[in-house]
């Protein structure tokens, strides 16, 4: 984490923007926790990428007090070091893992007994014998964080108590979010510039601070001092931002979608077109295309909405 990114997230509860129901639910949960003097109960967010999730585990562990362990669950590779990090969180520590779906079957069982009990239950298998492994943990919190929760084992799933769903942002709380990170970049909008901004944000923070950071870049390279519309138009025009916060894997999806299929159609026949892992449609680009009313799930299949048409014609019917 770059020092920019750590200074545009928020340390607190309060300076959180949107996800207003979760931020306030969870402000009960800590409050009862710290007055009871116990640990948060495990807590699974899940949502599209780019909302919150590893932010607010931040902000979690430290309304709690605690340090805050982070791994993703892709760069595991033997048990062991799943028990290693167990073994070493201290009371009311959090133990935050990205990508918990992927999680190998096998470290999902040794953490059945460590989210339920605190405890460790494992073998260990030697050219001599197997020996079973028992031993306690300290109180902890594990807060997972996926973009894919159907895909989590029933046993993990349920040891969550708190399950929080994440959603795309209004367009009010991404102006709030605007006008509060300005401040770092010294972009000096107008106040004409703020929607502008929004409309090309994807609804979502993680991409729209990237947005002003690349604002940020064009104001130094330009020298310039003040944002009005007219600039900030060719600074989007100079970086090829559209007005809808469609990326060039968006449009081309779009593209196929219209020339290639006449039928609704697989996600799985769109990536073999676009030569990509269908996984990154689906968590990627698919939920915003979707959100956006651009593209629509049905029984037989993805399709283009009328809004959908709409945007093909404008960028391939020029």
């Amino acid at each position: 984490m770059s020092n920019m990114d750590n200074t545009l997230r928020p340390k607190v509860l309060t300076s959180f923007f949107g996800q207003k129901q979760i931020v306030s639910q969870l402000k009960a949960f800590i409050f009862s926790a710290k007055s009871r003097k116990t640990v948060l109960d495990h807590i699974l967010f899940y949502g599209p990428p780019g909302l919150g999730k590893t932010t607010l585990a931040y902000i979690i562990a430290n309304e709690m007090g605690g340090k805050i362990v982070t791994i993703t669950a892709s760069s595991l590779e033997k048990g062991s070091e799943l028990i290693s990090i167990l073994g070493q969180l201290n009371p009311g520590d959090i133990l935050f893992i990205d990508e918990i779906h992927r999680l190998k079957r096998e470290f999902m069982e040794i953490l059945y007994s460590a989210m339920e009990d605190f405890k460790i239950h494992a073998t260990y298998k030697s050219e001599e014998n197997v020996k079973a492994l028992s031993f306690s943990l300290s109180p902890f919190t594990l807060i997972g964080a996926t973009t894919n929760a159907g895909t989590l084992s029933i046993p993990l799933r349920d040891r969550f108590s708190i399950i929080f769903k994440f959603d795309y942002y209004k367009k009010n709380e991404i102006i709030e979010i605007i006008k509060e990170n300005e401040k770092i970049f010294s972009l000096n909008l107008s106040d004409e510039c703020y929607e502008e901004i929004a409309l090309r944000s994807r609804d979502t923070p993680r991409y729209l601070n990237n947005l002003l950071k690349r604002l940020y870049d064009y104001k130094i390279y330009k020298k310039i001092e003040k944002f009005d519309k007219k600039e900030l138009f060719n600074a989007f025009s100079f970086l090829k931002i559209n007005k809808y916060g469609l990326n060039n894997e968006d449009l081309e999806i779009i593209k196929i979608m219209k020339e290639k299929f006449i039928r609704p159609t697989s996600l799985e026949a769109i990536a073999a077109l676009l030569n990509d892992d269908v996984n990154n449609i689906k968590n990627i680009n698919e939920p915003y295309l979707v959100n956006k009313e651009i593209i629509e799930r049905t029984k037989q299949g993805r399709k283009l909405t009328k809004f959908g048409e709409i945007i093909y014609q404008e960028f391939y019917k020029k």
